[in-house]
């Protein structure tokens, strides 16, 4: 069996590293009025790519299943997660960044469920070099550096709440991947995708109400929410080859 604290460190440097550079980058460029408006339409480009990425990780919640206690539960856990996000948003928190809060929550139950899926793969497979695995591990590290690009928000963040944001949204994917090495099975994973799908279906519904955020006047504010959601999809595709 691999060495738990070699998989830990695997997964620092491939999920919560990424996750820290994604968030800093983006609170880097915040700071310019005049790149923000282009940012949010770029992060809701991703938000929609991701939705996407995980409902179909999701088994598709189980619609080609029939109606079984399978697909049944698939679609409970995504009810949980939208319900979820939305308590979490009715509360009165008493800081002002409770929506970087609810997306990095959002994340966590993606981040458990992808650990799930490298705990279980490397108990079964190891760790190995390979062409396939390197273009796997790029697309993995693509959308963990896109996850923390979108979870800043327009904020402006400290380097101690990025941190703590980071691990919020990420640190889960240790868990996830400790359970995935001692025999956790990696279906159970579809379970986790479900939940994050639900979460951050409600956040993007939230998001696009609130503040008057995206701007859809202009062809480039149209071309930057795609180029958002291209960038997963390439990501998608090098995962799939």
């Amino acid at each position: 069996m691999t060495d738990p604290l070699a998989l830990v460190g695997l997964v620092i440097i491939l999920g919560i590293i990424p996750t820290f550079i994604g968030i800093f980058f983006r609170v880097l460029n915040n700071r310019n009025d005049i790149t923000k408006s282009a940012l949010n339409n770029i992060s809701l480009g991703i938000m929609f790519a991701l939705f996407i990425d995980f409902i179909v990780n999701s088994s598709q919640l189980g619609i080609n299943l029939g109606l079984n206690i399978y697909s049944i539960t698939l679609l409970l856990c995504f009810i949980f997660g939208f319900v979820f996000i939305f308590f979490l948003s009715s509360l009165n928190f008493k800081f002002s960044h409770v929506s970087v809060l609810l997306l990095a929550v959002s994340f966590s139950f993606h981040s458990f469920a992808e650990g799930i899926i490298i705990g279980y793969d490397i108990n079964n497979l190891g760790i190995s070099l390979s062409l396939p695995r390197g273009i796997q591990t790029t697309s993995f590290v693509i959308h963990k550096l896109a996850e923390g690009f979108i979870i800043p928000l327009f904020y402006s963040l400290s380097l101690s709440s990025i941190v703590i944001f980071t691990l919020i949204s990420s640190f889960p994917i240790i868990l996830g991947s400790i359970f995935g090495l001692y025999g956790l099975p990696g279906i159970l994973s579809s379970i986790f995708f479900a939940m994050s799908s639900g979460a951050l279906f409600f956040f993007i519904v939230d998001f696009i109400k609130n503040d008057n955020l995206i701007a859809t006047r202009k062809i480039y504010d149209i071309l930057f929410i795609l180029s958002g959601f291209v960038l997963i999809y390439m990501a998608g595709l090098l995962h799939s080859i």
